[in-house]
């Protein structure tokens, strides 16, 4: 069975380690905070996520570091910060 490495990327947020985590052989995304999946997105829904943030990244299906810092951002601030 074929296994990625995910995509990876974190920031404190108001004292809080957050992450972002991005499997490319599924396209799962997922926002964790300490140890709480926060949100979990698979496609087209977490392409859309991304596409969403992402500006003129050419991330494709493959996103980097810096586009899931742009997720990280845009996600703390919404209202409630919870999209499951």
């Amino acid at each position: 069975m074929f296994r990625s490495t995910p995509v990876v990327a974190s920031k404190t947020v108001g004292g809080e380690k957050i992450h972002a985590e991005f499997l490319c052989d599924t396209g799962r995304l997922r926002i964790i905070g300490g140890v709480t999946v926060r949100a979990e997105w698979f496609p087209p829904h977490s392409w859309f996520a991304i596409a969403s943030v992402a500006g003129y990244s050419r991330w494709g299906t493959r996103p980097d570091e810096t586009d899931l810092l742009r997720l990280i951002e845009n996600f703390m601030r919404l209202p409630g910060r919870s999209a499951l």
